[in-house]
């Protein structure tokens, strides 16, 4: 298991964040006023982990020198302002169409993208659609289960992707409910909502 970088390594990373050309150990010492050899555990310990890699070689003081920049995972490290940037974007959608507007453009946008997978679809029947909507729930990042009977479905779903916006924007959940009845083809019922407090989403179909 990977562990957390310590606050020292915290900030070399914050120091090759803020130098997209890469820093050799000696920069990363001398601005960090440590030793070239602490300096040198942490990034053997960093490059381990995946946050750092070597691009090229530079020279300091007449001598070759690996420089280090920050892989993908690295910069991913660094914490982004989605959630904020999202609600921000929604806010505004919303009072420009206001509540009913927007609720309607969050079922369009499930149609449409329901109509992109839709032939996964083609040919099956009702409980094998159910299967394949929860596999796609699964890699869209929901953690889901099935339950089924001789007539009916239910889909469950114990974490909700846009669980925070959707506490700011109910209409989101129209996006779920339009996706879902649009690829199983037939009408289905929320019977709970994690966004209306609920334990977890369900979602009832009947064959």
């Amino acid at each position: 298991m990977q562990n957390q970088p310590t606050p020292r390594q915290e900030q070399i990373l914050a120091l090759l964040l803020a130098t997209k050309t890469g820093l050799c150990i000696d920069e990363i010492a001398e601005q960090q006023e440590i030793s070239r050899n602490a300096v040198k555990q942490h990034m053997i310990t960093l490059e381990k982990n995946l946050l750092i890699k070597t691009a090229h070689l530079k020279f300091t003081k007449g001598r070759p020198a690996r420089n280090y920049i920050l892989t993908e995972q690295g910069i991913n490290h660094f914490s982004k302002q989605y959630s904020w940037f999202c609600n921000l974007v929604l806010s505004e959608l919303k009072e420009e169409m206001g509540a009913d507007g927007f609720a309607d453009f969050m079922k369009r946008l499930g149609r449409k993208i329901a109509h992109s997978l839709a032939s996964q679809f083609t040919g099956k029947n009702a409980k094998q659609k159910a299967e394949i909507l929860t596999t796609i729930m699964q890699n869209l990042g929901y953690q889901v289960t099935i339950e089924k009977t001789e007539n009916s479905a239910t889909i469950t779903a114990i974490n909700c992707v846009f669980h925070d916006l959707a506490q700011e924007h109910s209409e989101l959940c129209e996006f779920d409910r339009e996706l879902i009845g649009t690829l199983l083809d037939n009408p289905i019922e929320q019977t709970e909502c994690m966004a209306k407090k609920g334990c977890a989403c369900r979602f009832k179909t009947e064959f």
